[in-house]
């Protein structure tokens, strides 16, 4: 394990080498400021997209932007905390960063994502930024479908078709910043358990803020999550910093 590469406290000259160095490669992790019940604090989303990606750092040496604390979080609205930007807001947000890094040198980017709403304005990304720079590779991974094994247990606890706040969040956070949970507020979701086929606004489906049962969270299933996480998208990305197209 080495030291995690943060962007941010580089200078330019060592970019510049970084760079020249061989490593083409970023991670720009994305988030939310948004509720998540009473029992979470509103950094969850990114906090977790940022450590993950400083994990990744760790064993790759592929450097971390700094994270987005805002996402699309309009179906929030109405529980006091959220600070959500319009989906085309977010998507010429990623895009943007992402010409910036390209002019920069970096021909690799990643969108580590940590907020579920996210995912369509960043995919519109992609494909803009796919048609603009033929040699850019980027990607969007969702954290919590880095494995399939992460993926069944964070879809195991949810309801109405969603995990928010839930008992993995919730262990992640206990983790990173357990003084930052409060666990005598997080009791089991007392709502209905079935998917419905349109879409709702979070409080149309839960009266507390979140979904599944928080007050099974623990630290140690957090640390076993997240590493996890590391292990699995570091192996991941060592593969995709060799990638290239069967095809130029």
């Amino acid at each position: 394990m080495g030291k995690a590469v943060i962007y941010d406290e580089l200078t330019s000259p060592e970019v510049r080498a970084l760079i020249k160095g061989g490593m083409d490669m970023a991670i720009q992790p994305t988030g939310a400021t948004e509720q998540h019940g009473p029992h979470l604090p509103l950094s969850v989303d990114y906090l977790i997209a940022h450590r993950i990606a400083l994990g990744v750092s760790e064993r790759t040496g592929i450097p971390v932007f700094p994270p987005l604390p805002y996402g699309h979080s309009s179906g929030h609205r109405g529980f006091p905390g959220t600070l959500s930007l319009r989906p085309e807001t977010f998507q010429h947000i990623a895009e943007d960063i992402a010409d910036w890094a390209y002019d920069t040198g970096f021909r690799r980017l990643l969108f580590l994502n940590g907020h579920l709403l996210n995912s369509a304005p960043l995919a519109n990304a992609m494909a803009n930024l796919r048609a603009r720079h033929a040699d850019l590779k980027v990607a969007v991974v969702t954290w919590w479908d880095i494995t399939k094994e992460i993926q069944a247990k964070f879809h195991g606890d949810e309801h109405c078709g969603m995990g928010h706040g839930n008992v993995v969040e919730t262990s992640m956070l206990r983790y990173f910043r357990d003084d930052l949970v409060h666990m005598d507020k997080a009791r089991p979701f007392q709502g209905r358990r079935e998917k419905y086929f349109f879409y709702y606004l979070i409080r149309q489906l839960s009266d507390v803020g979140y979904m599944g049962d928080p007050s099974r969270a623990t630290r140690e299933m957090g640390e076993e999550i997240y590493r996890k996480a590391v292990d699995g998208l570091s192996t991941q990305l060592e593969a995709a910093l060799k990638e290239e197209p069967p095809y130029k």
